[in-house]
């Protein structure tokens, strides 16, 4: 799994792809969304379109990275889930948790950032 990271305006987006599973992924991404908060980050995307799987490891994760923000007064959206992640998020009922957003401007703007146009 590999995590690119980006910035618009407050917003830090994070491009993940890969395989979200155990021992490939799960710890890093937990760390990057830590890392992130402590360096007072408040606004995070997660962009999980190039997320070809995602194991109970990787789900924890996600609701791990959610759990973290919310505690210290942060925001996560999850960007772009495929069918099948969005599938487990609702059987494990986790969409209460997680806010889905559909495309980025979407994401972008449901934390009240405007984002110039061409940026």
């Amino acid at each position: 799994m590999t995590i690119e990271q980006r910035v618009l305006g407050s917003v830090v987006i994070l491009d993940i792809s890969g395989r979200l599973v155990l021992d490939d992924g799960d710890a890093v991404l937990k760390s990057t969304v830590v890392t992130l908060l402590k360096q007072g980050n408040r606004q995070v995307v997660l962009n999980v379109a190039d997320v070809s799987y995602v194991d109970s490891a990787g789900l924890g994760a996600l609701v791990s990275s959610f759990l973290a923000a919310r505690n210290q007064g942060c925001a996560i959206r999850l960007l772009n889930p495929s069918a099948r992640l969005h599938e487990l998020l609702t059987m494990a009922k986790l969409l209460p948790l997680v806010q889905v957003c559909r495309s980025e401007a979407e994401a972008i703007g449901s934390f009240g950032v405007v984002v110039p146009t061409g940026a």
